[in-house]
């Protein structure tokens, strides 16, 4: 284990109750263990990284609502931009 490993094992192992039981909350709603997403709330904190499992789970309801565009129709449109 390397030094910042050591460091972001023993910021986990310090949480206080309240700080576990979100982390626990934003795992699970992330879908993924504790430990897996305790590096980047450990180097972005909580605030962030639920904002970017929020934006993550939201653009997964647009894609499967289709209400995207696709990378070929956008790069087609680039083309006749630049075909111009």
């Amino acid at each position: 284990m390397n030094s910042r490993e050591k460091k972001q094992a023993e910021a986990l192992a310090a949480l206080s109750a309240a700080d576990r039981a979100r982390l626990e909350r934003l795992a699970a709603r992330a879908d993924v263990s504790p430990e897996t997403i305790w590096p980047d709330v450990w180097l972005y904190g909580f605030e962030d990284t639920e904002e970017s499992v929020e934006a993550n789970l939201a653009a997964e309801e647009d894609i499967a609502a289709g209400r995207t565009v696709s990378n070929e129709e956008v790069m087609a449109g680039l083309k006749r931009i630049v075909d111009r």
